[in-house]
């Protein structure tokens, strides 16, 4: 969640001793300690992430610009995001039967369809989603991921934390990615990626989201549309201690153009932030309408 001048930059915030910290709670005392162990840590970073304080008053600002009436708190969504990642842990730890799962919606159409392509973004618990589907699928799931979100993961795997059920694509400069991604749904498979961000010097469009202008990567939605196969939204969500329910869109048909794609995405998104502010894990201006070049606009 790293951002400089208001943009996101492709990397997260926090340190390898403080994952270990929490990855040594979470497997001897279990995620509801180490739940109870971010109050020692939250206030900290909510007195000195000023750039993300910055950033998340700003989205609050524009939620209650629509009416919304939450008690919405910086400490509040800080709280919501370790729990996430402590979460996510837990599952790379195989202690998913700590955990209870809802399911209020299903990916069923694009597996009858025999490939399809799911959306999501920094909403919830991302990878949980990976996960779920790559666990509850007979069919092979992959993961777009940015280069840096690909180290992160090799990293949990060389210290034995990781235990995923999920194939990894990264993103190359070289556009490699779209080659297995093609590949990936020639074979038969769901793809998933985000919507929701982009480094400097992406192609991009504005959308109204949340009542003010942003900006969205077309990349995501031209793949998808190139590939040929129904799109679905999926966000999980956290919605009680250690409980975290699927939601997935009913899927939008093979070869929907990219601006029908991003405008149901946007419409999708607006829909799940709405239900749950605190999980909104973009802490840069996300409002920010930056060329790459530095200039803003």
């Amino acid at each position: 969640m790293s951002s400089q001048n208001g943009t996101w930059k492709g990397t997260s915030r926090g340190t390898p001793l403080g994952y270990r910290f929490f990855i040594l709670i979470l497997r001897t005392l279990g995620p509801r300690v180490a739940h109870a162990f971010l109050w020692f840590v939250v206030p900290w970073y909510a007195i000195t992430a000023r750039a993300s304080n910055e950033a998340i008053r700003g989205y609050f600002q524009r939620l209650r610009a629509t009416g919304h009436r939450d008690r919405l708190t910086v400490i509040g969504s800080y709280m919501t995001f370790g729990r996430s990642l402590i979460d996510r842990a837990a599952m790379r730890a195989g202690r998913a039967s700590d955990y209870t799962w809802l399911k209020l919606g299903t990916v069923q159409p694009l597996r009858d369809a025999g490939a399809g392509v799911v959306i999501s973004a920094h909403v919830g618990n991302w990878e949980l989603a990976g996960n779920l589907l790559g666990h509850q699928s007979d069919m092979p799931v992959h993961v777009l991921m940015q280069d840096a979100e690909v180290a992160a993961i090799a990293r949990a795997q060389e210290e034995g934390q990781e235990r995923r059920a999920f194939n990894v694509i990264a993103i190359k400069d070289d556009f490699s990615h779209v080659y297995a991604a093609a590949a990936a749904m020639r074979a038969g498979g769901l793809l998933c990626l985000h919507g929701d961000r982009f480094l400097p010097g992406a192609r991009t469009v504005a959308r109204s989201f949340l009542g003010f202008d942003a900006l969205f990567p077309v990349g995501p939605f031209a793949l998808a549309r190139s590939l040929q196969v129904p799109v679905s939204y999926a966000f999980v969500v956290n919605t009680a201690p250690l409980c975290y329910a699927f939601h997935a869109t009913a899927p939008l048909p093979a070869g929907s153009s990219v601006d029908t794609l991003i405008d149901a995405y946007v419409q999708a998104l607006e829909e799940v932030v709405n239900k749950y502010p605190l999980q909104w894990f973009n802490y840069y201006d996300f409002w920010r309408h930056d060329t790459g070049t530095g200039q803003r606009r």
